[in-house]
């Protein structure tokens, strides 16, 4: 239970990373400059964290050896779900955007779970989960359809849905990637690390075939930003470094829905009160119900 409640804050903080990189992003008008800006600024913090923690940044060559090529490539993985949201909202609207990756994500899991796929722990998908992923799913959509709203959908839309189905699944693969990193390392603030460099790598690149950097990075500092659009980076690595830690503690498909479960928690009181410049917007019985589905489909994903 107290990993379960760990996991859920981590999944609080993904909304306000999202706050924080969208305010960042106004900014720069560009938003793969502004998850470049992030992830550096990530970079750094989880780089003086591991000094702290082991006093410096090498590792044995004989990892290279040892770990699969897969092992090294959660940043990837990152960068991928990154840029199908980017990609798909202008095809989709925002809640498919959000519904999509979701789906994604908690299908990856279970998956993950059954197979022991990526090294992980296998927990078999049978009726038990089955049940609980009906529930969730309903949960989850319950939470996400709001009643009213309009989807601005264009034409393709089953296209655009699996690749955004696609970006959650992908996403989904990253936390036993960097626990079999954390765990070669000794080190989750480490494997985070890893994970965030090559990111920024493939970030880098991308921002320069693009040519999507409106603005010289230098000049990014002299931007009129408060304070909290700056901390993206760093919640992004606390975020990483929790997921490769619980990654070979708890199944993938319970640390995956429980984050979204505190995800989607703090997003409804982020929309009800305007935190963080957000539109505020009205929320009805159906979202609580929702979020009450969702913990009832986790504590019975967990008995399992």
């Amino acid at each position: 239970m107290e990993y379960l409640l760990i996991i859920f804050f981590l999944g609080v903080l993904t909304p306000i990373q999202t706050a924080a990189n969208s305010r960042l992003r106004l900014s720069v008008s560009s938003p793969l400059v502004a998850s470049l800006v992030q992830f550096v600024i990530g970079s750094v913090f989880l780089a003086v964290a591991t000094l702290i923690e082991r006093g410096n940044l090498f590792f044995s060559t004989s990892l290279f050896r040892d770990l699969p090529l897969w092992a090294w490539l959660g940043g990837l993985c990152g960068v991928y779900a990154l840029t199908v949201n980017i990609i798909i909202f202008p095809k989709l609207g925002s809640m498919q955007t959000v519904l999509m990756p979701m789906l994604g994500q908690i299908s990856m899991g279970l998956l993950i779970d059954h197979f022991g796929m990526l090294r992980s722990q296998v927990h078999t998908f049978g009726l038990l989960r089955a049940m609980s992923l009906v529930i969730i799913l309903t949960g989850v959509i319950m939470v996400v359809l709001r009643r009213g709203e309009k989807n601005h959908a264009k034409q393709g839309t089953l296209i655009w849905q699996i690749v955004g189905f696609s970006g959650g699944a992908i996403y989904a693969m990253q936390p036993p990637m960097n626990g079999l990193l954390a765990g070669s390392l000794s080190s989750s603030v480490y494997a985070a690390l890893i994970t965030f460099l090559t990111a920024t790598f493939l970030l880098t690149i991308t921002v320069l075939i693009t040519r999507s950097d409106r603005i010289h990075l230098p000049q990014i500092f002299s931007l009129s930003c408060p304070w909290w659009a700056w901390l993206g980076g760093i919640i992004g690595g606390t975020f990483v470094t929790g997921f490769a830690f619980f990654a070979d503690k708890v199944s993938i498909g319970v640390l995956l829905v429980t984050s979204i479960c505190g995800m989607l928690t703090i997003s409804l009181f982020i929309d009800k009160n305007g935190w963080l410049g957000a539109a505020k917007r009205e929320i009805g019985i159906r979202q609580y119900a929702g979020l009450l589905l969702i913990a009832a489909g986790v504590a019975l994903l967990r008995l399992n």
